[in-house]
This record gives C-alpha cells, sequence and structure tokens, in this order.
C-alpha cells in the first residue's frame, strides 16, 4: 500500500512544478466576458505561468486595444494577492504580471498583419517561443488573433523554414470564437 502512494505523491509534485505557460489575447473592453475571465484566472495564477496578456482587436473591437482595461484588473489583483497567498503559495506579483501585459495593433483582422506591422504583443509571442523551455505555449485566443498572426508572419519572413517548424510546434492554440 505504501508504495502505490508514493508513486501518487511523485506525480502529484511532478504535476505542480509543470506548470503551464500561456499567453491570453484578449479584446478585454469590447464586452465584459473577458474582464470576467481574466479575474478567474488569476484566481488559478499560482497553477500557471501567465507569460502575457496582450490586449488586441476583435470582430466587436475592431479599431482599439483597451490594455488599460487590463491594467485595472491588475490594480485590484494587487489588493488581493496577499490574502491569496495565505491560502496557497504561487501567486504572481501584479507587477510581474504588469510586466508581461503588452499590446497588439489598434487593427482588426489581416490588415494588421504583414510587413512593418509587428506590435509589442508580436514580438512578445516570438520571445516567448525562444526562451529554451520544453514546454509547450499556449495562447488562449479571447479576443483577435492577428497578434498571433503577425508573430507567424514575422517568423516565416526572418527565420529558417526548420526552425519556424520547431517553434511553431510548440504552440498550443484554443480560440473560443
Amino acid at each position: 500500500l505504501l508504495f502505490p502512494l508514493s508513486i501518487l505523491a511523485a506525480g502529484s509534485t511532478l504535476r505542480a512544478v509543470e506548470k503551464p505557460r500561456l499567453i491570453v489575447l484578449t479584446d478585454m473592453g469590447a464586452d465584459p466576458d473577458d474582464q470576467q475571465s481574466l479575474v478567474r484566472l488569476l484566481l488559478y495564477a499560482n497553477q500557471i505561468d501567465i507569460e502575457g496578456l496582450v490586449a488586441t482587436t476583435s470582430c466587436w473591437q475592431q479599431h482599439a486595444i483597451r490594455p488599460d482595461f487590463i491594467a485595472k484588473i491588475l490594480d485590484a489583483y494587487e489588493k488581493v494577492q496577499p490574502n491569496l497567498l495565505q491560502h496557497e503559495a504561487g501567486y504572481p506579483t501584479a507587477g510581474a504580471l504588469r510586466a508581461v501585459m503588452k499590446s497588439g495593433l489598434p487593427r482588426y483582422g489581416m490588415t494588421g498583419v504583414g510587413e512593418g506591422l509587428d506590435s509589442a504583443g508580436s514580438d512578445w509571442i516570438i520571445q516567448r517561443l525562444d526562451q529554451d523551455d520544453p514546454r509547450p505555449l499556449w495562447i488562449s485566443v479571447w479576443g483577435g488573433a492577428n497578434t498571433l498572426a503577425q508573430a507567424l508572419h514575422k517568423l516565416r519572413a526572418t527565420r529558417p523554414a526548420a526552425e519556424v517548424d520547431r517553434l511553431v510546434a510548440k504552440l498550443r492554440v484554443y480560440t473560443i470564437s
């Protein structure tokens, strides 16, 4: 009986250490669902390596990005983070989350993809893909996907095909649209 329990305990420890990597693309401000989703995500921020919070456009918000909405939620998180830490360790500081807050271009769809259309958000995706980390990089698309499309466009334009294939193989993309 002791042996199977030790295997279960070891497996639990490995899963706890192996946090998934996540970048969120959000059209925050278009409607309240993304604000609600970010609040919910922050409740689990100790179990996920949040590597990016990127303000994007979408079909509901075609000509604006609202990083200020992300910042406002991070301000509120900063107030409750010490309380969260009383219940479980590992919640990142609001400052650490602000450091990974980026913006896409305030352009809709493929009008935001092409030569010279890089953004802090698309460059950040590439930077995170370039990290020497064997874990997949999850991209959760709550809003528009053109920031990810621009990152892929730039990779294809600037890197050898084998390297692009290696980096793309690290991506796991989940879109709610």
